[in-house]
């Protein structure tokens, strides 16, 4: 579920291009483009398209697609739900495209009506009540096997505390603060690379763990977000001296490395990822010599 605005601009005469980096520092934010695994790229764009956060407030990211820019037709749109304070900020960005614009319409595609910059101001508090009884009802929907969210950084599995406390919140809170801090850290999220063997088409992932960097890697080697369900076989991971722009020998079952960081300051991330702090050169090269 999306709260999509359809921004067109009305003068007869020329069109107004929107440039995303000057929008972007216009209003606060950072922006970037997603990969196939929904991790942000920061600072890049997508053919006219992007993704907008306040790194103040960082929440679930501000949707922008300039792709009919020279028609004079933008959108915007946030996912539900989402935060207050990103709402707020939604707001923001459409009263800067209205300002940049001049004379411009805002029709929301969901509600089927037009809005203007006052007027999505005004309603803040209302879009993020109806936000928070959309958690509730996501949080209380028995019928999903994880509970999963996109956020403007990367994806987000909640746990089963987060799920049972947002189910029955009456504000947006900790919802906001959680997302928050999730996404402030300044981490590696892990990624595979993806290879197909020739003959049997089966998949397997290729991950990289690299020195004196603090990562999140999935609990499991196809424990990543795409939708196009990808079926991995098998997972790897190889360990990386970026200092000394060198891999160590080996690479190693992913079931395997993950048994192995016992003892190694592992702590939870998500429902679905841990966060391993920052290893030194030999803390990895110990670590090898226990897989090999």
């Amino acid at each position: 579920m999306a709260f999509t605005l359809q921004i067109k601009q009305k003068k007869l005469f020329g069109k107004t291009a929107l440039d995303i980096p000057s929008l972007a520092r216009a209003c606060g934010f950072r922006y970037g483009s997603n990969n196939d695994f929904y991790i942000l790229q920061e600072e890049e764009q997508n053919q006219g398209t992007a993704i907008f956060y306040n790194p103040g407030r960082i929440g679930r990211g501000i949707y922008f697609d300039g792709r009919k820019a020279r028609e004079g037709y933008y959108e915007i749109s946030y996912n539900i739900p989402t935060t207050r304070a990103e709402i707020a900020d939604f707001a923001k960005l459409a009263r800067e495209i209205e300002r940049r614009l001049g004379k411009a319409e805002m029709y929301c595609v969901e509600e089927e009506r037009t809005f203007t910059g006052g007027e999505l101001e005004q309603r803040i508090e209302d879009f993020a009540a109806f936000s928070r009884k959309s958690l509730n009802q996501f949080c209380g929907n028995k019928e999903f096997g994880s509970h999963i969210l996109t956020l403007a950084r990367w994806p987000y599995t909640l746990t089963e505390e987060k799920v049972a406390a947002w189910e029955s919140c009456t504000d947006l809170s900790d919802f906001e603060q959680t997302l928050h801090d999730m996404q402030a850290r300044d981490v590696y999220y892990a990624k595979p690379s993806l290879l197909q063997k020739s003959g049997t088409g089966e998949i397997g992932a290729f991950y990289a763990l690299t020195e004196g960097c603090e990562s999140v890697f999935p609990v499991r080697a196809d424990g990543f977000l795409n939708l196009s369900e990808l079926k991995v076989k098998e997972g790897f991971v190889q360990f990386v001296l970026y200092s000394e722009q060198r891999a160590l020998d080996g690479l190693f079952p992913y079931g395997r490395f993950m048994e192995a960081l016992e003892g190694y300051g592992v702590r939870q991330f998500d429902a679905d990822h841990i966060l391993i702090p920052p290893l030194t050169r030999e803390a990895l090269e110990a670590l090898a010599g226990k897989l090999r």
